[in-house]
């Protein structure tokens, strides 16, 4: 477990934000910003969507506090605000979309894979949403993701109907070792994937579930962890390096006997 004061330091920058959200009497509201405790996954999450491009939220260290102020200022500057320091992100979701859990859709947990894809308007909106869902497995398998259910797992609608699986966020119960089980490679309300054998039946139907797993054989998580904390003004204390790199190479390890095993 990492706590904040453990990577936090004078220099880093705090968005102080009111418990109390504030409502303009002119113009447009302000994106609300969801505040939650500190997990060091959220960030490290964050970045490895973004090198495959996954959608997903924007995470940074927040204040959360009393007086009514929305600005960044230095961890040394905000003690007169009185705090409670965590993780804030803002919302994603944008006006003229709708945004649905899979139970909206009144599809079954057990096959709410296919079943969204044939929620589909047409073959490309079909083809975008299964490498949506495929991306997140795979991201998922790698960050040894636990607790992806239906209440984390969103999917956006357009106006023409198309369907794509929305920004991931929630990544708190992933990157721990209480999170590696040999028993369950993954367990998730799309699709199960109790065993090594189970996943290779699915990338026999999927094929490209093969490359992006693939992809993640290539991951430097050690750089990852070191560019996501340091953009925000994070360090990580030297003695938690080896738990990511045991970690790294554990998941790795998996991944690779899918792979060959496929």
């Amino acid at each position: 477990m990492l706590y904040i004061n453990e990577c936090i330091n004078y220099d880093t920058p705090v968005r102080l934000v009111c418990e109390k959200e504030k409502k303009p009497l002119f113009g447009k509201a302000e994106p609300k910003i969801y505040f939650k405790n500190f997990n060091h996954a959220e960030f490290i999450g964050e970045e490895l969507c973004g090198i495959r491009n996954i959608r997903c939220a924007h995470y940074f260290i927040a204040g959360l506090t009393k007086f009514k102020i929305n600005k960044t200022l230095k961890r040394g500057e905000i003690d007169k605000y009185s705090p409670s320091i965590g993780i804030g992100s803002q919302d994603f979701m944008e006006q003229g979309k709708k945004y649905k859990y899979l139970y909206d859709y009144e599809e079954k947990a057990d096959n709410g894979f296919e079943s969204m894809l044939r929620n589909t308007k047409n073959d490309e909106n079909k083809k975008q949403l299964c490498r949506d869902m495929l991306e997140m497995l795979a991201l998922d398998i790698y960050m040894g993701q636990s607790d992806r259910s239906e209440v984390n797992i969103m999917f956006e609608e357009d106006r023409e109907g198309n369907i794509r699986l929305a920004p991931l966020y929630d990544f708190e119960h992933s990157l721990n070792s209480t999170c590696i089980d040999n028993n369950n490679l993954y367990i998730n309300c799309l699709y199960n994937f109790k065993t090594i054998d189970d996943c290779k039946e699915f990338i026999k139907q999927y094929p490209l579930f093969r490359d992006i797993l693939a992809s993640y054989l290539n991951v430097d998580l050690i750089s990852i962890i070191s560019r996501s904390y340091g953009r925000r003004g994070l360090t990580i204390p030297s003695d938690r390096w080896n738990f990511y790199m045991d970690f790294d190479q554990k998941q790795k390890e998996k991944i690779q006997k899918i792979l060959t095993r496929a």
